[in-house]
């Protein structure tokens, strides 16, 4: 028998890829899924040629693997924060999901697991393939590290989850604003995690904040596994398994915040009669 975590999470899962589908035929969205992501790397090519003029930088492979794994982020992190709004906001539907023999969050996550499924992987296969054709980016993962990636994106997508949770808990605590934070967060994020340029070239202050980040370390392993020896690197000092340790580390770290922070949000919420409030949004 299914416990209430599967029941919950299934139950999201399947609600969320009806939503991002558009109960569509699952051949005919796979292809979207495939089409979708491919039109933003051919730009990505088109702008590499047109201010480069085909000559490559010292940036570029670290860009290329930053571009292709971030709508992993974007779909986790907007994905959660914009479930809860929009059922809040515009289905009217919190008070008929809270209510129900099902873990909320363990809904919302299924959900958002649904929409970065949908939106997020098809984006990554598909810009690290055409930065390996047409860009020239070195791709050198080896059969046995398949299972060491799989074990970081999967380490990547709980830190992604953890953070977004952390933005719920704001978000059920906002006024109006509650729209801007997940766009407003996932941009600074953008920023600070390493995902577009090392850690090194932000001033001060900020270096310190991305290395409390686990999305800075989950974009370096994932650059040491997939480019060759002699890349660019956020943090060129530290070995492999300082960057995996400090992976797990700030991963758990941030669960363990998201799961407090959430709780506590929820509690203030139901008290004071905010899980469903209409902001006029």
């Amino acid at each position: 028998m299914a416990t209430t975590v599967q029941r919950s999470l299934r139950a999201g899962f399947w609600l969320g890829w009806k939503i991002e589908s558009n109960w569509a035929d699952p051949l005919l969205f796979l292809i979207y899924s495939v089409i979708r992501p491919l039109g933003s790397a051919l730009i990505l090519v088109v702008m590499f040629f047109a201010v480069s003029g085909g000559r490559r930088g010292p940036l570029l492979d670290f860009f290329v693997v930053g571009s292709a794994f971030w709508p992993l982020v974007l779909a986790g992190l907007q994905g959660l924060v914009t479930a809860v709004l929009e059922d809040r906001e515009l289905w009217r539907m919190t008070r008929s999901v809270y209510t129900s023999p099902i873990s909320w969050p363990t809904f919302l996550i299924g959900r958002t697991l649904a929409a970065t499924l949908s939106a997020g992987f098809g984006g990554v296969v598909v810009i690290l393939l055409t930065g390996r054709l047409f860009l020239g980016v070195p791709l050198t993962l080896s059969p046995g590290d398949i299972g060491l990636l799989a074990a970081v994106v999967a380490a990547g997508l709980a830190a992604i989850l953890a953070l977004g949770m952390l933005t719920v808990a704001g978000a059920l605590m906002a006024a109006s604003d509650a729209w801007h934070l997940p766009e407003a967060i996932s941009a600074s994020l953008y920023l600070v995690a390493g995902a577009v340029f090392p850690v090194a070239l932000l001033p001060a202050p900020l270096q310190a904040v991305a290395r409390a980040l686990p999305l800075t370390w989950w974009l370096e392993a994932l650059r040491r596994l997939l480019l060759p020896a002699g890349a660019r690197l956020s943090f060129p000092s530290a070995s492999d398994g300082t960057v995996l340790a400090l992976l797990g580390v700030t991963t758990a770290a941030a669960v363990a915040a998201a799961t407090v922070a959430f709780r506590l949000a929820e509690r203030r919420a139901r008290r004071l009669g905010l899980l469903d409030r209409d902001s006029g949004f």
